[in-house]
Order: structure tokens, then sequence, then C-alpha cells
């Protein structure tokens, strides 16, 4: 994070001692309770889609790639 303030200060008890990268008054960060299990599906399931993605992708930009040369050698 950049700060984008002077120099600092200390600040007494009369400051509000905010800074710019300090979370808004009462902010509670999310936190996540799941269990390993549930830890290992979410993984397992990121795994497949992943796989899934290349899978299709690949096939899909190799065809891209044949057809732009069959044109390019077809307008030769």
């Amino acid at each position: 994070m950049v700060y984008l303030g002077g120099p600092r200060r200390r600040r007494g008890r009369g400051g509000s001692g905010l800074y710019l990268h300090d979370a808004p008054p009462g902010y509670r960060p999310p936190r996540q309770h799941l269990s390993v299990k549930d830890q290992q599906r979410n993984l397992r399931t990121d795994w497949v889609l992943l796989r899934v993605a290349t899978v299709v992708i690949v096939p899909v930009v190799i065809a891209l790639v044949v057809i732009i040369a069959l044109r390019v050698a077809a307008h030769s």
C-alpha cells in the first residue's frame, strides 16, 4: 500500500488515529469456518474445473491457429 500522507506524527488522545489504510470502524474481516473436508472438496472442484478448461481451450486455440494459417495460405 502506498502511504500518501506527510511525515507521521504521534497522535494524542485528541487525534482520530485513522490513516488511509485503516479499516473502517466496526469492520470485521470475513472468517472461513470450513472443515478440512470442505476445503479439500473445494480444491478438488477447482482442480477439475482447471483441467476441463484446459481440455476445452487448447483444441480451440489450435483450431483457430490452423484456420488462420489456412486463410493466409489461401490468399497468398
